[in-house]
């Protein structure tokens, strides 16, 4: 009687077949395994496709929990011509697909490949999501005037500069607050020429125009700020009890009100923070470091950092860096604006690192997590409900 072969020797001929160096013997193998069911039969059909293994291939690269494989990835990125933040032009991943099927297959084990194709289709994985379509953040934010009076803006730059003229017309402008919502992103250039990025559900608080000797704005949620150079009015930011002060600099600012900790971290330039209503000495920052500013005790650390990891999302892109699921769902449901909870207490501490288009589908979103994390996300109306496969 004939042994049936395990899934890595399958997954170990089914690279010699994309390859063309199987040989004659292992091609009776393969042929029988093939031939055992239905099953078997559409896996190999599926797994010989290149469009099928590109798309694969790229999803791999999306999320990446298993630390020791990280830097074979990166090898495996640089080799197939994707880019920093994690995507690929489709025939660039095409075109690879075919020469990368060995490793990429042998590197997972080959298991989930073709078992995973015994249980439902992409499609039928997407339908969870039918019910209440869970999408993207987009371009938007509302403006509320010192007056009281509000204005709706949108990803067209032309017509925010009209609502807002309009509003403002007639009016003794004091200070203005710039509010994104779950789901929303915006961009604003202040009086003085500075640049702020404002990412989902965040607060901008600052002034029509900039008078007396400096300039003061307040920051609630996340901001990436390209602060224009002016030493006779120096630049702050105040977030909770922390203020910034900026020398003409860019750096990223997360302070939500919901987290234990604010981080501040200088891409270039430099800045000083110290705490508000505390002594007056600063801790100064200098470019790629990070301050951790703790709410409970209102102290402070800092650590080297990845600029390029931790202002990520203004490219389009999430890299979490070994950070809870937790975290990274905390980050994701502001993006796509959804509610979650975790069926198991012990699924929120587990650590991954990874990427995730920040513009893509939550559909594949879920297939991410589903095939690369061995979690299952179902959906009930617009609350996601994590737990273990």
């Amino acid at each position: 009687m004939n042994q049936i072969p395990d899934s890595q020797t399958i997954a170990y001929l089914i690279c010699r077949q994309l390859l063309g160096t199987i040989t004659s013997e292992e091609q009776v193998t393969l042929d029988r395994w093939r031939q055992e069911n239905s099953h078997n039969e559409a896996a190999f059909q599926r797994l010989m496709d290149p469009d099928f293994l590109a798309l694969e291939l790229q999803r791999s690269m999306m999320l990446d929990h298993h630390r020791p494989l990280h830097d074979m990835k990166r090898q495996v990125a640089s080799e197939t011509g994707l880019t920093e933040d994690g995507t690929a032009k489709r025939h660039m991943l095409r075109r690879y697909a075919v020469s990368a099927a060995a490793a990429f297959l042998l590197l997972i084990g080959g298991v989930w490949m073709w078992q995973n194709m015994n249980g439902p289709k992409p499609e039928a994985r997407t339908q969870l999501l039918a019910q209440h379509e869970i999408m993207p953040g987009h371009t938007q934010a509302m403006l509320t005037l010192d007056n009281g009076e509000t204005v709706k803006l949108g990803n067209d730059a032309d017509q925010n500069d009209k609502a807002i003229a309009e509003a403002t017309k007639g009016t003794e402008i004091q200070m203005n607050d710039l509010t994104t919502p779950r789901g929303g992103e915006f961009k604003v250039t202040l009086e003085d020429g500075t640049e702020v990025w404002l990412n989902a559900e965040s607060k901008l608080r600052y002034p029509e125009t900039f008078a007396g000797n400096e300039r003061r704005v307040e920051i609630t949620g996340e901001a990436y700020f390209k602060v224009a150079h002016d030493p006779a009015k120096p630049f702050y930011v105040v977030s909770g009890g922390q203020e910034i002060r900026v020398y003409g600099t860019e750096f990223n600012v997360h302070a939500y009100s919901d987290e234990p900790d604010y981080y501040t971290t200088l891409v270039n330039g430099s800045i000083a923070l110290r705490t508000i209503g505390g002594n007056q000495s600063e801790l100064v920052l200098t470019p790629g470091h990070q301050a951790i500013y703790h709410k409970t005790d209102a102290s402070a650390k800092v650590h080297k950092v990845d600029t390029d990891v931790v202002t990520s999302w203004r490219s389009g892109v999430f890299v979490f860096e070994e950070q809870t699921m937790e975290q990274i769902m905390r980050t994701l449901s502001r993006w796509y604006n959804f509610q979650y909870e975790f069926a198991d207490s012990k699924i929120a501490s587990t650590v991954f690192m990874g990427s995730i288009p920040r513009y893509g589908s939550f559909s594949e979103v879920v297939d991410i997590f589903q095939k690369m994390g061995g979690f299952r996300l179902r959906q009930k109306g617009n609350k996601i409900i994590i737990s273990k496969h």
